[in-house]
């Protein structure tokens, strides 16, 4: 026993003594300064630059006339009910280019126009978003005539034109507060030829010479770049989705599904401070607020539609976009709401977020 006892002890020593070696070598230091600032930065990090929930929130909506004509809703009556019974004070309008130049040189700016009327009338705000790329799937919506041109300069010269008229038929229109130029056009989703930067800077530079308003860029808010977009303009817009229905370009599976993002709602602004955007030139412009499945809203089954946007999604949603610190939030899915209220009976969507509108 007292043997056993001695060798245990000698062992012992020998383990520390070992250790006290180990830790006294520079490599062994190095690496634990190394795993402890590893291990306690990003804690800090996060202390440091954690958004605070907002009470000043300015509430807006993405409203689309073509997709509340998909949904069969009459988008002229839809688009006043937007205004006047749900109160949205603050829109992202969308001038289509293949509605307004439907031939060459036929312009026809009737439907966009007689948006920003009605918007002045009732002194609402209204991003317009202008160029190839805009809001709603298939995300570009060029003339047809427009992708038959011998030349990519051709084209070119026509979507200059196109951007050049569109300013001068809509910027009489104070409602008009700020213009947003293409949408998403480096984030590779849509049925879309490629959008070179040159061209859209090219598009900046002749709506900034023809007009004095602020110019937003959109881009992906989960996957795209963010500061290169944001640098060629004044205000950068980004989509806040939280489940999608997608295949990812086929590179994870041949097959869509449903996708949750694992994104928290502190890493926006995290985010944003280290890719150099400012959290105040950042607006919220497609916040998620209806499903996304594998055919148009009005024609999924309500397990299909719960899948990624039931009413608990939709109050999670809300609140998360409360914590993420952004002042300026528009929801994506008005006419949806609409539809669900006078299609399906279900005015729940429509009235939660009627109760947000009046709280402005």
């Amino acid at each position: 026993m007292f043997r056993k006892e001695t060798a245990l002890k000698t062992q012992t020593k020998k383990a520390w003594e070992y250790i006290k070696k180990l830790f006294g070598l520079k490599i062994t230091q190095i690496v634990l300064i190394s795993l402890l600032i590893l291990t306690v930065a990003p804690l800090v990090f996060f202390y440091i630059l954690k958004p605070e929930p907002r009470n000043d929130i300015r509430y807006g909506v993405t409203f689309s006339n073509k997709y509340a004509s998909q949904l069969d809703l009459n988008w002229k009556d839809a688009y006043i009910k937007i205004l006047d019974d749900l109160g949205a004070k603050n829109l992202r309008l969308v001038a289509y280019w293949d509605e307004i130049e439907i031939t060459p040189d036929n312009y026809d700016y009737s439907d966009i126009k007689w948006q920003l009327e009605e918007a002045e009338k009732r002194n609402a705000n209204v991003i317009l978003a202008i160029g190839r790329k805009v809001p709603r799937y298939p995300e570009c919506f060029e003339p047809s005539w427009w992708r038959g041109l011998s030349s990519e300069s051709a084209r070119d010269k026509e979507l200059y034109e196109y951007i050049i008229r569109t300013v001068m038929e809509t910027q009489s229109f104070n409602s008009i507060k700020m213009w947003q130029v293409e949408n998403e056009p480096f984030f590779p989703f849509g049925e879309c030829l490629p959008i070179k930067k040159p061209v859209v800077e090219q598009e900046i530079q002749l709506v900034r010479a023809l007009d004095e308003r602020p110019i937003l860029t959109q881009d992906s808010g989960e996957g795209g770049f963010w500061f290169p977009t944001y640098q060629m303009a004044d205000y950068l817009g980004i989509s806040m989705y939280r489940k999608v229905w997608y295949d990812f370009w086929g590179v994870l599976t041949k097959h869509a599904f449903v996708f949750k993002y694992p994104l928290s709602h502190w890493s926006y602004k995290i985010r944003a401070h280290m890719t150099g955007v400012p959290m105040d030139r950042i607006v919220v412009t497609e916040l998620q607020a209806e499903p996304w499945g594998p055919a148009i809203n009005s024609k999924l089954t309500t397990e299909d539609k719960n899948r990624t946007m039931s009413l608990t999604d939709f109050l999670s949603t809300i609140a998360y976009a409360q914590k993420s610190g952004f002042r300026d939030q528009y929801f994506w899915g008005v006419e949806w709401w609409l539809w669900e209220k006078e299609f399906n009976n279900n005015p729940t969507y429509w009235n939660v977020a009627k109760a947000l509108f009046e709280k402005k």
